[in-house]
């Protein structure tokens, strides 16, 4: 059976497709570790999928790849201080729909859930209006303040959110089971995304926003008929959401890092 394309479903020619833009990798260079969930090894190498077509790459996503580096060359190449606030310009539309792109390539790249991704998949290619059971949240997060015990005197050091990672989330409130929650982060930008499970019973999928907005403090919903938000250092800080993956596999991540060295 052939196989087919994971936006269109076509059975057009497979081309290679970088999970993140390639412009926007060549703006960011090298040197990122990342951990992938498949081989359950820390590496550098940059994620690709292998199953979308010619005609979707070049001629419906590609517009979205250069939405995104030009909102990373206005807002998110440099990271963000304590106390920070900025007002983000924004196409509801292209920005959702780069997301969304991001995120969905991600979660094939790892084997993870990609169902909800599915139903969605006309809208990231064309458009028009955003389906129900779709939230975009922004969050502005803090940098990272860790103890520094190499010198003499132990010192409080301020660390700022240098990296970009596209990470399934998990959801711990009474209705978080009826969204798939994932992160698009790209230094201090965290855009949440919030699916629902059940395309065709939306009250729980609005029960389960509510209960994040509720749990992660600083973040805001962004409005499909607004083109801006002033978005505020949120309470969250940058390592919050990789900080567990980062004990478990610190002897990785130090291997990995000394041999750049």
């Amino acid at each position: 059976m052939p196989k087919t394309c994971a936006f269109c479903d076509g059975e057009n020619p497979l081309t290679k497709e970088h999970v993140w833009p390639s412009s926007f990798l060549e703006r960011i260079g090298k040197g990122h570790a990342h951990y992938s969930p498949k081989s359950g090894r820390v590496h550098g190498g940059d994620y690709i999928v292998r199953d979308v077509c010619q005609e979707c790459n070049n001629v419906y996503l590609s517009p979205l790849d250069e939405y995104f580096c030009a909102l990373y060359d206005r807002y998110m190449s440099t990271p963000f201080g304590a106390n920070s606030s900025v007002t983000l310009e924004y196409d509801y539309d292209m920005l959702c729909r780069s997301m969304l792109k991001i995120a969905y390539n991600t979660a094939r790249s790892a084997g993870s859930e990609t169902e909800p991704f599915h139903r969605l998949c006309d809208y990231i290619l064309h458009g028009g209006s955003c389906p129900d059971g779709v939230a975009l949240i922004a969050e502005l997060v803090s940098p990272s303040y860790i103890e520094d015990s190499s010198g003499p005197v132990v010192k409080v050091k301020e660390v700022l959110p240098w990296m970009y990672r596209s990470i399934r989330a998990g959801l711990m409130t009474p209705n978080g089971n009826a969204v798939l929650a994932r992160i698009v982060a790209v230094n201090s930008f965290f855009f949440h995304l919030l699916l629902s499970r059940n395309s065709e019973d939306f009250n729980c999928f609005e029960l389960a926003k509510a209960e994040f907005l509720s749990k992660i403090k600083g973040t805001v919903v962004l409005n499909k008929n607004a083109m801006e938000v002033n978005l505020r250092s949120s309470p969250q800080d940058s390592l919050r959401s990789i900080l567990p993956l980062l004990v478990k596999k610190k002897d990785q991540y130090s291997n990995f890092f000394n041999r750049r060295k």
